[in-house]
């Protein structure tokens, strides 16, 4: 849905994967982010580093070698995200929603 307005970037796809209302209080690893956000692994990596920057994903490293992320829902910006996400839905021809 963000695609259409924003382009197809990564970045718009990795946000896209957590807006949606089953994955936004859900932690997700870069293997998980990339299966919902229909993008390679090694896309993902060297680009959700941005969206954790800027206080959209908050970033928790379980282990040394695994690294988990989260909609950082404490962010104003991001709550406004939901909402813009949620009216985009709302406003989507009936022929274009998922059953």
């Amino acid at each position: 849905m963000l695609e259409n307005i924003f382009g197809r970037t990564t970045t718009v796809k990795i946000v896209e994967a957590f807006l949606k209302k089953e994955n936004r209080s859900r932690w997700m690893n870069l293997r998980e982010v990339s299966r919902h956000s229909q993008t390679n692994p090694g896309t993902v990596s060297r680009n959700i580093h941005v969206l954790v920057e800027n206080e959209i994903l908050v970033e928790e490293r379980p282990s040394e070698w695994s690294r988990i992320f989260k909609l950082n829902t404490d962010n104003k910006y991001v709550l406004l995200m939901i909402e813009f996400y949620e009216k985009l839905l709302e406003t989507r021809p009936t022929h274009l929603r998922n059953p």
